[in-house]
């Protein structure tokens, strides 16, 4: 009884502190497959009226994993209590919802050597061909996440099912609006998908497909003047409401559309089995094809604040700015699978041909300079994977080879590692990577004269060596990260594309860990960073901290609803955090202004009831004592104290 009073008096609280606030938010849909206590299952995960098991609801992912939808409650889901339904921990974001993050930390890992586009801070609501998702259910099934914004909110809905064991069909679809507390910041969102995936009762061939468009459109205000700066800092009465503030830009706007056709198909051609008729080596032939055209956009009819600042911008041609870039990519994979003793795991050896055009309407002449129209590349890569376990000691092993178009490129990648009987985890890996940069940077055509440049022949691949380690224990889980980076471009202080001819060494340590006494929680992640060499081109803060204290348990009679009920602190030191361009979407360099140094205190309130979870969550409660110094940029603030209110809830009908 006691426990649900406090429960009670804790709602309570937060809906009288902020009823003229508009409610929203939270979480997730899905993931991950841990084993959970016995407390902490939720009483409908046996089974459900038509028979169909818990566990027999599952997600395939892009590289054919296969975990469980999870309906249950945990501390990681509240880190994904986001837009972009990640964990934020390494980012800072802007004030509305929609907007874009500044980062904290990089994550540079990945097995890509053909050029992206770019506009890379248009991306954290976008979903690549690895990010898709497909399912298998035995009933039909419905996701749906709720999460408020700032008069506006995001709805995340999937539903999938099964035609017979074979065939699954699902259809999704993600809208945000957000308006925003400050002037000419509306964020509005759409990310339609649709997947099916078959097999043949037999599974000798199987193929899956999806569709995606997507349409991330947000108004661009280049944050505050230098006049707003100081009175928001200085915290004064007459701009308590934020649309009073003056903003850089009041009628400019970006577009970034995007449409995407993906398929892929096996064909199992040899399979031989024991005597015990244990599948012991088969061999697949397969193919993939993936297609897709994105274009970006930004109109402006603001004037001002581009002319006076032209150590950026330069001079305009036209008092009305609509520059348009079109991306075009097409990647055509055929692979043969080898599973066999013979090779102690899974073999795949591929070929592929990529495709990539940057096209503009015409040829450009500025200051003498020519900027081509379009930049055409096509390559062709051969490589191998090899994925080997034996007895707990487990190797993954990536190549890829260019063999020729644009400049070659290669990665080379190898993880490996071993697993105890008391979960603990070691491993350790190596990447090898020469690519190329992305598109914005090699090519780029503009309204204004000094953001125009022509670097497809002088700019050269990128070089990365990354050496890193895990330990992962019941006490911590630590990671160590060792990056050596040559050639590595970026946006100097004048906003215009580079590359750093020197090299850049950056050092990363995150440690994360979690205690836990009766009913209290303690959960901590440091990330420990350092830029040895190459801090002209490349920033980040010494220290980033995330530490939330939390008393979890179940309520009332019957224990119906598992609760969580805490306190978050975050914390990163000072640094020369990079400023957003909004015409590139793209951060640079500055020298000028240090953020950080301020704690983020939030409060929050998780509850699950059977397969619903709901969320309230305080942000930025320290906003009122620390002063008004919470900045993700040096002129975009950070939300003041806000309520979220969010739901996650999955129907199995």
């Amino acid at each position: 009884m006691k426990k649900s009073l406090f429960l009670w008096m804790i709602l309570s609280a937060f809906n009288t502190l902020f009823s003229q606030e508009k409610i929203g938010v939270v979480e997730r849909d899905i993931v991950i497959n841990k084993k959970q206590d016995k407390e902490n299952v939720p009483l409908d995960s046996i089974k459900n009226m038509y028979g169909g098991r818990y566990v027999d609801y599952k997600i395939i992912t892009q590289a054919y994993d296969t975990i469980q939808i999870d309906t249950t409650l945990n501390i990681h889901k509240y880190f994904r209590h986001n837009y972009t339904q990640q964990d934020d921990f390494e980012w800072v974001g802007f004030a509305n919802q929609g907007q874009t993050y500044n980062k904290l930390g990089y994550d540079l890992i990945n097995n890509q050597i053909t050029p992206n586009l770019g506009v890379t801070a248009k991306l954290y609501n976008y979903y690549e061909v690895e990010d898709m998702k497909y399912y298998h259910v035995p009933t039909p099934s419905t996701i749906l996440y709720y999460r408020s914004g700032f008069d506006g909110q995001i709805l995340n809905s999937t539903f999938t099912t099964n035609f017979g064991k074979h065939q699954n069909f699902s259809i999704g679809y993600k809208g945000l609006r957000s308006i925003g507390d400050y002037q000419n910041s509306r964020a509005s969102h759409v990310n339609f998908r649709v997947a099916y995936t078959y097999y043949n009762p037999k599974k000798r061939y199987q193929f899956r497909l999806h569709i995606i468009t997507q349409k991330l459109d947000n108004q661009e205000n280049r944050g505050l003047t230098t006049n707003s700066i100081t009175e928001f800092m200085d915290d004064n009465p007459d701009f308590s409401s934020r649309g009073r503030v003056d903003v850089n830009l009041y009628d400019s706007e970006s577009f970034f559309k995007t449409s995407r056709y993906y398929y892929e198909h096996e064909l199992r051609i040899l399979n031989s089995k024991d005597s015990l008729h244990q599948n012991l080596t088969n061999l697949k032939l397969g193919h993939s094809i993936s297609i897709e055209n994105r274009k970006y956009e930004f109109k402006s009819t603001d004037t001002d604040y581009f002319d006076n600042t032209p150590s950026i911008y330069g001079t305009r041609t036209d008092d009305v700015t609509n520059d348009k870039t079109e991306f075009n990519t097409s990647k055509n994979q055929v692979y043969i699978k080898f599973n066999s003793p013979w090779v102690l795991g899974n073999f795949k050896v591929f070929g592929t041909v990529y495709n990539t055009s940057q096209i503009y309407d015409a040829l450009k002449t500025v200051d003498t300079k020519t900027i081509s129209k379009e930049n055409n590349l096509d390559y062709t890569s051969f490589g191998a994977t090899w994925n080997s376990k034996y007895k707990g000691i487990f190797l993954n092993a990536y190549g890829e080879q260019v063999l020729n178009g644009g400049n070659l490129g290669s990665n080379i990648h190898i993880n490996a590692g071993f697993k105890l009987k008391d979960n603990t985890l070691v491993q350790g890996g190596l990447q090898l990577k020469t690519s190329a940069p992305n598109s914005n940077t090699t090519l780029f055509q503009s309204n204004f004269s000094n953001l125009n440049w022509d670097n497809v022949t002088s700019f050269e691949n990128e070089i990365s060596r990354i050496l890193y380690g895990n330990i992962k224990t019941k006490w911590i889980n630590a990671d160590v990260y060792l990056h050596q980076l040559k050639n590595y471009t970026y946006f100097n202080t004048n906003s215009v594309a580079s590359q750093y001819n020197q090299t850049i060494d950056y050092v990363k340590v995150k440690l994360s860990n979690e205690f836990k006494w009766k009913k209290i929680h303690l959960n901590n992640s440091i990330l420990l960073q350092k830029v040895t060499q190459g801090s002209e081109a490349f920033r980040v803060p010494d220290l980033v901290t995330r530490n939330l204290l939390y008393y979890q348990d179940y309520f009332f009679k019957g224990k119906p609803l598992l609760a969580q009920i805490g306190v978050s602190f975050k914390y990163f030191t000072k640094y020369y955090a990079n400023e957003l361009n909004p015409v590139l979407n793209e951060f640079y360099i500055q020298n000028t202004t240090k953020i950080g140094g301020y704690p983020t205190l939030g409060a929050f309130v998780n509850g699950q009831v059977r397969r619903t979870r709901i969320y309230f969550k305080v942000e930025n409660i320290s906003a009122s004592v620390t002063g008004k110094n919470y900045f993700a940029s040096p002129s975009q603030p950070t939300n003041d104290l806000t309520l979220r209110l969010g739901l996650v809830w999955n129907f199995w009908n």
